[in-house]
């Protein structure tokens, strides 16, 4: 099988495991589905018509409150709320018919001539009997001391500003929010920010608590422009919401188009339910969508279901039920309910018949995939094998027959006595001579790597000179460079290691013959070797063709070899590199490598020092 029926071999188990699996499982789980379909249609039916009936009786118990007069009150000049449901803002504001009093108006032309007269003036003019007089006396007093930087006396006159509460002060605003607006410019004019935000958090609060006779344009001005430019905390957007509505409903009452009692739901703030019941003055109930979710959620969780509450027109109040049952609304109920399930019934028979199914399909389809797994392994790691044994046979053989070739050629001469010259006939013996030693130095590699793999190399080791090593290393192999400079840098006074001689001969031999090999003509190869706290660092460092950081760590397995390398067909068995990280290891050591594609790599083998 060649490499692209090995790639496929992936896709093929997949395909002839996974379809028949996915069919069946389809074809289970929709007949289970259509099983139970109606069961759970006609069971979510009833469940929604208790929900309906309980949040009925809620509103019923609602409306109760609301006849015995607990409740948001309307009333010909606004709305009033209570504690538990404050009113952020009016409907209207009626317009003040207060007058300004000449006082006032000389003050103000004494502004632009004299500073301290006018401050005189306004001062005068604040100790006015009329309340109305006394505040816009106060307002313009603060914003003159303002602006002088006198800011301390400015806070005093908020100060007494503050009490006259709802008088209509600096354009129809009530004294008490002018007054802690004023004491935060203040606060933002002389720099003082940790002041500033207490400030803006007080009048946040002021206007949650609700109560003031300022419109909603006023509200989101103060909201918008004051609190939260100065760093306070925003007014909730469900008090808004209830305001909104009350807001609506009051002018539907003085329009005088209010039915006796009645329930809805709207709001262009957001929506929200409004219960209203008429009297004297209507008594009203505004419920925003937090707050009936939180009330209601109980009636369905406890059912293990889902529900969503949206208005007639369609603005949802809260929830979102994608298959559920839909009750339109009534005159009970004034807003579509939608109703789902959370979670099946552990006590229901479709589900515990459906889990057992579907466990059997799943485990049928575990056991097929273990089985088509066990199989995709075992013939992956087979052809593997076969592959690799393949490459491995192949390479070896080319090894074998270049030096044998080399050998036979050169045996033929001297055995037809062709050669008459002495110094030619010595060439030839040495010729003869050196690929003996490379045929027995790739047949000794094998037969190393095939005891040290199935662990039965016995090693000697002993006290071993670095130097003296690595020296006589680089003399042996200078004598296989073709072409290339072979430098030899070793750090003085390298203390000995522990170590088998001919083993780590071996390796650098290794390490130097793949540089060598991997390395174009003309270009030097290193050796080197240097002392790194407790170990020895032996190393070969080549200006080769690379390897790639992918191919890194593969490289020093067996039978592998780099992709550059296959390519460029340059020889090599691949179990060189895996013969010098074993002999590494038995030391006690490690082996490393540092390249790039094009750049050439470094090997290094990590020996620990004796003692």
């Amino acid at each position: 099988m060649g490499w692209l029926e090995t790639r496929k071999l992936p896709a093929l188990f997949a395909i002839a495991t996974l379809l028949p699996i996915a069919v069946l499982c389809w074809l289970g789980v929709r007949t289970l589905q259509q099983d139970e379909r109606q069961r759970r249609r006609a069971r979510l039916e009833v469940a929604a018509a208790r929900v309906a009936l309980e949040i009925e009786q809620d509103l019923q118990r609602i409306e109760a409150a609301l006849t015995d007069g607990h409740g948001i009150r309307l009333t010909s000049s606004g709305i009033l709320g209570t504690p538990e449901t404050p009113i952020v803002f009016q409907p209207e504001v009626p317009a003040s018919a207060a007058t300004p009093s000449a006082d006032l108006e000389d003050a103000g032309l004494l502004e632009h001539r004299d500073l301290d007269r006018a401050l005189a003036a306004y001062r005068h003019a604040a100790s006015s009997s009329s309340a109305a007089h006394r505040g816009e006396a106060l307002v313009a007093l603060g914003g003159l001391l303002r602006r002088v930087r006198r800011y301390d006396e400015a806070l005093r006159v908020y100060a007494e500003l503050e009490p006259l509460g709802m008088v209509a002060v600096a354009g129809e605003q009530p004294a008490g929010l002018v007054a802690k607006q004023g004491r935060a410019k203040t606060f933002l004019e002389s720099g003082d920010t940790t002041r500033l935000r207490e400030a803006a958090a007080d009048l946040a609060r002021s206007l949650r608590q609700g109560g003031w006779p300022i419109d909603r344009a006023s509200f989101e001005m103060y909201q918008h422009d004051m609190v939260e430019a100065w760093g306070g905390p925003r007014v909730d957007a469900h008090d808004v919401q209830r305001a909104q509505a009350a807001a609506e409903l009051w002018r539907s009452w003085r329009r005088g188009d209010l039915a006796p009692r009645g329930r809805r739901v709207g709001g262009s703030a957001g929506p929200a339910l409004t219960i209203w019941v008429s009297g004297l003055t209507p008594v009203v109930a505004v419920l925003t969508s937090d707050e009936l979710q939180t009330r209601w959620r109980a009636i369905w969780s406890s059912r293990a279901l889902t529900a969503a509450v949206s208005g007639v027109d369609g603005p949802p109040l809260f929830g979102a039920v994608a298959d559920g049952v839909v009750l339109p609304p009534s005159e009970s109920l004034p807003f579509v309910l939608t109703v789902g399930t959370a979670s099946p019934s552990r006590n229901d028979e479709d589900v515990v018949r459906r889990r057992t199914v579907i466990a059997g399909i799943v485990l049928a389809a575990m056991l097929m995939i273990a089985a088509s797994y066990g199989l995709y392994r075992i013939t992956a790691r087979e052809l593997l094998l076969a592959r690799q044994q393949s490459d491995f046979v192949a390479a070896v053989s080319h090894e074998f027959r270049t030096p044998l070739t080399s050998m036979r050629h050169l045996l033929d001469l001297l055995i037809a006595r062709r050669i008459r010259d002495e110094d030619r006939k010595a060439h030839y013996y040495t010729l003869l001579a050196t690929e003996t030693d490379r045929l027995q130095r790739m047949v000794e590699t094998l037969l190393s790597f095939g005891r040290i793999d199935a662990g039965a190399h016995v090693w000697t080791l002993e006290p071993l000179n670095v130097a003296d090593l690595s020296a006589d290393v680089a003399t042996a192999f200078r004598s296989e460079l073709e072409a290339r400079v072979l430098l030899v840098d070793l750090d003085d006074g390298l203390p000995p290691i522990r170590g088998d001689r001919e083993a780590l001969t071996r390796a650098l031999w290794n390490l130097l013959e793949n540089a060598a090999k991997y390395s174009p003509a003309g270009s030097p190869i290193r050796l080197f070797a240097r002392r790194e706290g407790s170990t020895v660092v032996l190393g070969v460092e080549d200006h080769g063709i690379g390897i790639s950081g992918t191919e890194q760590q593969r490289v020093f397995q067996k039978f592998v070899r780099g992709d550059h390398a296959k390519r460029a067909g340059i020889r090599g068995v691949g179990v060189g590199l895996t013969l010098v990280k074993r002999i590494a290891e038995a030391h006690g050591g490690s082996v490393g490598l540092t390249s790039a594609v094009g750049s050439g790599s470094t090997f290094t083998l990590v020996l620990p020092v004796v003692g």
